[in-house]
């Protein structure tokens, strides 16, 4: 999770009030942010990655106001007389724009929201790869702002901190942010930069702003852009941006402003509507075993700014919300559940577990948890060493190293590659760890039991989670019928009737591969790898491995 720090006089500057220690970690609990220390006048704490409007200390005193009694002024936001026009930029497509007047800075409040600019655009925005940020002091710049693509040797300017003027190109190759950011663009035949009506330069997206237009203490109207390969995102770094500098401005009023695309496209920034979710209250009580009324469940909510209430029955207990603009993690009625459970307290939610209704029957293990267990007594049986990867995988792992046309889900601010979602099935993780071990080996019997998570839009969650078993066979002259062999032994101790029909499974020779059906269902399959997928992982014997859906054999044999 992201490390933020701020300036606890920063914080109580903006509050109004002095805060006590005790304060800062019983409110940032509240708000799922961790304290890793308050020290002098640093507060350092870690907060979710799905919540970028708390990376500041803007955004942090927002939140922290229902919780220590303080009123919020909220914001207005008005559409603004300036304009944008963007050309179309294939790589890096889309542009939003912003304004917040009447802001009220010093250097240390120059220092925040330049923090908050670079910890969303190396988190949210991964690294300015889908989304970075730009900051300008408007009274510098003439609109209307223009996006297109310049001449990287003839159009010149002075990077933000440099001494001299460069051009386009140079920015890359002698500034420390074009060293870094650089290789984003350096292979475009021209550059994206962001212009003003008289042709001045202010960014070289999304690598440097310009020196002439850069924020300081002084800075009273500032310009936010965000540009990127994501509408949703650009206009998501916009809203975040706007709706934190707001907090330091004397008018609270942030200024819409509508960009016109080349294509036709029009896009206006931020967002004037935040996400509206139904939550209905024996829902809510039934997840968290508590029994709140409507009432109730609106005044809970407030605690987050759920203002905007769209719709209040008290007869049915349905209640429509509206989240606040820059609260992007809610996606549904339960992400609107948890901020009612941290309201409530999920202490008090402890203490009340007594009152709950008695179990009509005594607590045991669960039916997978059992099945996963024999299963594995079995496979240890059959001479095979147990395998634990993690649940999170990479996309290449999971797809392209088999040549999968599946999909999976994937994180959206990932902190390492080979952790960028959930994987889908057990097969390319046993390999992996085959090819880590078979210089030491040339034979193994391997098995792995685990989660795997697939895609279903059926679902409720649009995702289906299954309990599977995978083993894998290596030696000179491994074949599909070792591997059916074990298949069968399995399920002869687990008492279940299988047969087998010719089936295509990626990654696995067609010939050689077979798919395994008991009660009338496709439960797994078994088969020989590929020749290709062994030479690219260094692999000399055959490997078999077959895998098996034990939630679909526990669903549809063994329910009853």
């Amino acid at each position: 999770m992201p490390v933020v720090k701020i300036s606890k006089r920063e914080l109580e500057k903006i509050l109004g009030v002095e805060l006590t220690t005790t304060d800062i970690y019983r409110v940032l609990a509240r708000l799922k942010c961790e304290v890793e220390r308050v020290e002098d006048d640093e507060i350092e704490y870690e907060v979710t990655s799905d919540r970028p409007d708390l990376y500041s200390v803007e955004g942090l005193s927002r939140a922290m106001r229902p919780w220590l009694g303080l009123p919020w002024s909220g914001f207005t936001i008005v559409r603004s007389s300036i304009s944008g026009y963007a050309d179309n930029i294939v790589e890096r497509p889309y542009v939003a724009l912003a304004v917040v007047r009447d802001v009220e800075l010093s250097l240390e409040a120059v220092a925040q929201i330049m923090e908050l600019q670079e910890k969303i655009a190396q988190t949210y925005g991964r690294s300015r790869r889908k989304v970075s940020i730009g900051l300008y002091d408007l009274d510098v710049v003439k609109p209307p702002i223009y996006y297109k693509l310049a001449d990287p040797d003839k159009t010149t300017f002075k990077p933000l901190n440099e001494n001299q003027v460069m051009s386009l190109r140079e920015a890359l190759m002698k500034t420390e942010k074009g060293l870094i950011y650089g290789y984003l663009i350096e292979n475009m035949s021209r550059f994206p930069v962001l212009q003003d009506s008289a042709g001045s330069v202010l960014s070289l997206v999304p690598v440097i702003n310009s020196d002439h237009c850069k924020v300081t203490a002084e800075s009273r109207n500032l310009l936010i852009d965000a540009t990127g390969t994501s509408l949703e995102d650009v206009i998501n770094a916009v809203t975040i941006m706007a709706t934190n500098i707001v907090e330091r401005s004397r008018s609270r009023v942030i200024e819409e402003v509508v960009i016109y695309y080349s294509s036709g496209l029009k896009v206006s920034a931020p967002r004037s509507e935040g996400v509206s979710v139904s939550v209905n209250t024996s829902d809510v009580n039934n997840l968290l075993g508590t029994q709140l009324t409507v009432e109730e469940l609106k005044e809970l909510l407030e605690k987050y700014h759920y203002y905007k209430v769209l719709q209040l029955d008290v007869n049915t207990g349905e209640l429509r919300v509206e989240a606040p603009i820059y609260r992007i993690d809610i996606k549904s009625w339960v992400d609107v559940a948890e901020d009612v459970a941290i309201a409530y307290g999920y202490e008090k939610l402890g203490l009340e577990a007594g009152d709950f209704v008695l179990p009509s029957s005594a607590g045991r293990i669960h039916p997978i948890e059992y099945f996963s267990k024999i299963t594995r007594e079995v496979m240890i049986g059959l001479g095979f060493y147990e395998v634990v990867n993690y649940m999170m995988s990479s996309r290449y792992e999971q797809l392209e190293l088999l040549g999968a046309p599946w999909s999976m889900y994937l994180v959206e601010n990932p902190r390492s590659e080979r952790f960028e979602g959930l994987r889908i099935w057990l097969t390319p993780g046993l390999l992996l760890t085959l090819a880590e071990n078979a210089s030491k080996y040339s034979r193994l019997k391997l098995f792995e039991i685990g989660d795997v998570v697939i895609p279903d839009e059926s679902s409720e969650t649009r995702a289906r989670v299954e309990r599977r078993v995978a083993m894998l066979i290596y030696h000179d002259k491994a074949t599909l019928t070792d591997g059916l062999v074990h298949v069968k032994a399995l399920m002869r101790e687990l008492k279940l009737d299988i047969s087998f029909t010719k089936g295509l499974v990626p990654g696995f020779l067609q010939e050689r591969t077979a798919i395994i059906r008991s009660c009338n269902k496709d439960i797994g399959f078994a088969g020989e790898v590929h020749p290709q997928i062994l030479l690219k992982l260094g692999l000399k014997n055959p490997v078999v491995i077959a895998e098996i859906s034990l939630s679909r054999i526990l669903s549809s044999c063994l329910s009853k």
